[in-house]
């Protein structure tokens, strides 16, 4: 059964082996989701790759344990009770306590709007759900890397034009 449903949520059978995507050690990430299968999807691919992981169960939940554990990055989805995932995102990537954290949006939308709205509000990456597995932990990486490492640029915008941006008052 819970191989059925790793394979549903990452697209593949699950492997003993761990992936070649080396993650930093020490690493910890917090998983936001209001469904405990793809909680427990999540927590346990990366807890096979040796992530510390922590879990928040909507997006009120996903600020407070952010701002206690200060995680090395945030797995967000969107749509949830109370706080959903934009609401969440935008806070934290405003205050000074957690804004440095990277925050990856993991959505079932595949609307545009959608990973667009995402990043405008502090997201640094978007992936559509079901995630693929070595997709998941190079982003992961990337998002992670010790200072000085490779240069990471964010997740780009459709039709990138800031010029044109205007900010509501």
């Amino acid at each position: 059964m819970k191989s059925k449903l790793l394979n549903r949520w990452f697209g593949h059978e699950r492997t003993t082996n761990s992936s070649q995507i080396t993650l930093r050690d020490g690493l910890s990430i917090l998983i936001v989701d209001d469904s405990r299968t793809q909680l427990f999807a999540l927590e346990k691919m990366l807890k096979a790759e040796g992530v510390k992981t922590y879990t928040a169960e909507n997006g009120k939940q996903g600020i407070l344990m952010a701002r206690h554990v200060k995680p090395d990055l945030v797995l967000m989805d969107i749509v949830m009770p109370e706080i959903n995932g934009f609401q969440a995102t935008r806070y934290l990537s405003r205050q000074a306590d957690t804004g440095h954290i990277p925050i990856i949006i993991i959505s079932g939308s595949n609307q545009e709007s959608d990973k667009t709205w995402g990043l405008k509000l502090g997201a640094k990456d978007y992936l559509q759900k079901p995630v693929d597995k070595n997709v998941l932990l190079k982003k992961i990486s990337q998002w992670t890397a010790e200072v000085g490492g490779e240069n990471i640029q964010p997740a780009k915008l459709p039709n990138e034009d800031h010029d044109h941006w205007v900010e509501a008052g």
